[in-house]
């Protein structure tokens, strides 16, 4: 048996909430089901305001009374406090064998605190912005100092660091050393395949009119403005291409730059989808395309994927591993041009896309990184 420890800003509160990080809560669900494994969850941040809960064969501990927009520095560091008491009272219990860290920066830093403390080994995950800095669109935990402390105490005490693709492993070394990027392993999260497979689906009926799909909050570095001036391109030879897209765009970005385009009439802004109903979205289109500056994985091309939708992205993420359509970020003309090749193409040939990407190989992966690391193999 292992007993497991996750660290994370933020789980999910009950079965049904897949609302942030829908790859985590699959992989918690498989991890904690595997009768190897007793999964304990440090949760910092999210839920709030919530009691310590079980969740499958998961024990979920908490620690804040307040919503994100109320976490002031000195709250952060009482809960910080309160996770450090608590982690010791449980390891004195339990005894844990691994601590397993989601994202690097604030929980990877904790995480690493109570490792170091008492000699229980250490993964942290690469989720999301650790390897960026992008001042123009200011995006990235790399230009903030605080973060790139937390950051690199993580990477440093940690004995493996995981990654969910190439492109991420590559970009370690733009920022630290051999020390730290030989411990990149690389596992990527899993597509929960009984939800995402297009044998759930009857075949669509053939539409003159094609349609793309985007699955992308309207923030900078999704890059939804240079989605609609690749789709000015596209629009040359499909006049009545429309582009659907699913994400939260409180401000009406996407759809007054879409009218300032002249685009008003090809595109259509379905804001927050929730996760239930994201396989007949992708279903529905033709081509899932994605635009961002700066991915480190992106599940919804993947689910797109198992969905049996050709993928046409910009080189970020698990692009060039599962797709012949990339691009550079920013180069709207190849864009454009793979987005038509895309469309004229009858059936993406994915190769051994369900034994890299499937939830059941990632489980898999995982629980042999915790053996290794925790020596139980």
């Amino acid at each position: 048996m292992i007993n497991l420890a996750w660290v994370t800003s933020g789980f999910y509160s009950d079965e049904n909430e897949f609302r942030g990080a829908a790859a985590i809560h699959n992989l918690a669900r498989e991890i904690s089901m595997n009768p190897e494994i007793q999964l304990t969850v440090f949760a910092l941040y999210y839920p709030f305001e919530k009691n310590d809960y079980n969740l499958y064969n998961a024990k979920v501990f908490t620690f804040s009374n307040y919503p994100p927009e109320k976490l002031t520095s000195l709250r952060k560091l009482r809960i910080w406090q309160a996770f450090r008491k608590k982690f010791a009272e449980e390891h004195n219990r339990i005894k844990f064998d691994v601590i397993h860290s989601f994202w690097a920066g604030e929980p990877g830093y904790n995480a690493s605190k109570v490792s170091q403390k008492f000699g229980i080994p250490l993964a942290a995950n690469i989720c999301g912005g650790e390897l960026a800095a992008y001042p123009e669109i200011n995006y990235g935990q790399q230009l903030s100092s605080l973060q790139r402390y937390f950051i690199g105490r993580t990477f440093f005490s940690a004995d493996l660091i995981v990654c969910g693709s190439d492109f991420i492993a590559d970009k370690a070394s733009e920022f630290y050393d051999t020390s730290i990027v030989q411990k990149i392993r690389k596992i990527p999260f899993g597509v929960y395949e009984s939800r995402f497979s297009e044998k759930l689906f009857p075949e669509r009926s053939v539409s003159p009119r094609p349609v793309l799909v985007n699955i992308a909050h309207a923030v900078p570095v999704k890059a939804h403005a240079d989605l609609l001036l690749a789709l000015i391109e596209v629009k040359k030879q499909y006049p009545g291409i429309q582009l659907n897209i699913y994400g939260n765009d409180g401000k009406g970005f996407i759809l007054h730059k879409a009218r300032t385009m002249g685009l008003e009439e090809n595109v259509k802004v379905f804001n927050f989808i929730e996760y239930n109903n994201i396989p007949l979205a992708l279903h529905n289109a033709d081509v899932f395309v994605l635009s961002s500056v700066y991915e480190s994985q992106n599940m919804a091309m993947l689910e797109a994927a198992f969905m049996g939708l050709p993928v046409v992205s910009t080189d970020v993420g698990v692009a060039r591993e599962i797709t012949p359509f990339i691009s550079k970020p920013r180069d709207t003309i190849s864009l454009a041009q793979n987005i038509i090749k895309a469309l004229k193409q009858p059936k993406p040939g994915y190769k051994n896309l369900h034994d890299r990407f499937s939830l059941k190989a990632s489980a898999e992966q995982y629980f042999d990184l915790y053996k290794e690391i925790s020596g139980k193999k």
